[in-house]
Parts: structure tokens; sequence; C-alpha cells
């Protein structure tokens, strides 16, 4: 599997990121996470993860906003999955507000988080998404010893089930 294609023009405004943009609060995590997205993971944190050449998977730096989201909200991967599906919010975050059915950024299958988690675990730097999603939160004061970005809440093994 190969690190996927990357969004022709993601500094193309569209309609659902403007939307967001004037009706979330200007300290919004979804605000924080698509201002920073390109910032804190970049394609090359996930280079080491696939292979040159093979079928596309999501991008990664997509799927890494999800978990992102997916932990600060405590849900399991195919809940996160809906939620990227169906909430305009976690797009706008992801930097593809607009995704349509039949795109590739539109939704995956809850199994690309577990694919992408169990790829992470056997790699050289499993805790990545923390360690550059937290460090970015403490340089703009996100994060302390009760907050929403503390290693307990940010491990690469699976989410809680859900019935």
């Amino acid at each position: 599997m190969t690190l996927g294609r990357q969004l022709r023009r993601p500094d193309l405004p569209t309609t659902g990121a403007r939307w967001c943009e004037a009706a979330l609060p200007v300290g919004s995590v979804y605000r924080f996470l698509a201002r920073e997205r390109a910032r804190l993971f970049p394609p090359e944190l996930f280079a080491d993860l696939f292979q040159a050449t093979g079928r596309r998977s999501v991008p990664p730096p997509i799927l890494a906003v999800v978990m992102v989201l997916q932990r600060l909200e405590g849900l399991s991967d195919r809940e996160a999955a809906d939620r990227f599906a169906f909430d305009v919010r976690w797009r706008y975050a992801a930097g593809v507000a607009d995704a349509v059915a039949g795109e590739e950024t539109a939704s995956f299958a809850h199994t690309v988080l577990v694919d992408l988690r169990a790829r992470l675990r056997r790699s050289q730097d499993p805790d990545r998404i923390f360690r550059v999603t937290t460090g970015l939160a403490r340089r703009v004061g996100w994060s302390g010893s009760s907050g929403c970005w503390t290693r307990r809440r940010w491990r690469t093994r699976s989410p809680p089930r859900t019935p």
C-alpha cells in the first residue's frame, strides 16, 4: 500500500470550509487542526509505513487528524469513520470539507484506522502522532496535566469498543 494521493488544491476555499470558518469558535480544535495539519502531519512523517508502489491508501495526514479527533471524543474506529463521513467539522479539520461520495477522501472503512494503527505499532516511532500533536499543543498552551492532550489519552492501542 502506498501513501495515497494528496489533494490537488488543498488551499482552495470550499463551501464546507467557508461555513466552518464562519461557524466554529476561534479556539476550536477543528480550526486548530485545519490550520496546523500540514505542519503536524506532513506525508514524510508516514513514509516509512508504506511501500513506494501498490494500491493507494487514504492519505495518512487525513487519518492522523481522524485519530486525533477520535481520541479526543473517545470514539471507536467505526464511530470515527462514520463521524468523518458525515461531520463537516471533521472533514474541515482534515482538509477535505467538501469531499463527496466517490472521491477517495470522502469516507473510508473503519479497518483503515486499524491498519494504520498496526503499521504505527510495528514502526520505530509508534507514538509519532502523539508526539507531534502534544508538542504543538504544548507550544500553543493547550496541554497540561489534566488537559485533553495527555499521554494517557494517546496510545497507539485500539480505542475502547462500543456495543
